[in-house]
């Protein structure tokens, strides 16, 4: 799955992960499956952000040449880690897919297809596209509708699903687009910052299965939906000139320190 940068893979999977020693390795081997049909030259990057159940020394464990992983010396929250993930990528395009099991492998395909066809700068996997909607909180459930609503209003957008943690994105709008959220609240400046700059965006529907927080969700509704409420806003009202990255700039990844904000 691992191709250098000088042969520019098709795409870039990024997974990002805090202590999932329990579905790390289930989600490698599943995205894994999930290629048998593909053509595709792929490059995995794994992201590590400071694990303490076993999950590093599994991912330490690892043989397979065709995946590279990142520890990261410091907590930098789930958006820290994957803004670095995106500035090491190499692919055309970059998906960022969660491996705690609750988004499927076999998703990113049908994705990528319709965001490579439709040209698009980026590509949502809706967990509510065509309805039949799975949630286990209803304030999870609001807080992404409301979420959405406002990204819709104050953006003209038409999106079922901008919460969604599985994101394709054209690579070289990843990895021109300066990002500033450490939080979950990247999730939202990915897609205000895509609509700012411009890009069109398409949706496929996914499938979705939650988990609870004794199963190790870690997103809570009201502190990560205030956060991203407050992106949102600043987005909107961000000069255009800032959603790019400043040729010779050097962006920083601010730490995160409360591991609860990595997913």
């Amino acid at each position: 799955m691992h191709s250098s940068r000088s042969d520019k893979p098709d795409l870039t999977v990024i997974m990002c992960t805090y202590n999932e020693v329990e579905r790390i390795g289930m989600a490698i081997e599943e995205f894994s499956d999930s290629m048998q049909d593909r053509s595709e030259v792929v490059e995995v990057i794994i992201v590590d952000n400071g694990s303490t159940d076993g999950t590093r020394e599994f991912l330490e464990s690892l043989e397979e040449t065709n995946l590279r992983v990142i520890f990261n010396e410091r907590n930098l929250g789930k958006g820290g880690s994957i803004r670095k993930a995106i500035s090491e990528s190499s692919g055309r395009y970059v998906v960022i897919h969660d491996p705690d099991l609750e988004y499927r492998a076999k998703d990113v395909w049908p994705l990528l297809d319709a965001t490579r066809d439709a040209d698009a700068a980026m590509g949502l996997g809706s967990r509510v596209l065509g309805g039949n909607v799975s949630y286990e909180y209803v304030a999870n459930y609001l807080g992404v509708r409301f979420l959405t609503w406002s990204i819709n209003l104050l953006f003209r957008g038409h999106l079922t699903d901008t919460a969604t943690a599985m994101k394709m994105l054209n690579g070289d709008h990843a990895r021109n687009m300066n990002l500033r959220c450490s939080g979950f609240d990247l999730d939202f400046e990915l897609v205000t910052s895509t609509l700012r700059m411009g890009g069109p965006i398409v949706e496929t529907r996914v499938s979705y299965s939650p988990r609870t927080v004794d199963e190790g969700k870690k997103i809570r509704a009201y502190r990560d939906g205030i956060a991203a409420l407050l992106a949102i806003l600043r987005d909107r009202f961000r000069p255009k000139r800032e959603f790019t990255v400043i040729p010779g700039s050097n962006t920083s990844i601010v730490d995160h320190k409360n591991d609860d904000q990595f997913g």
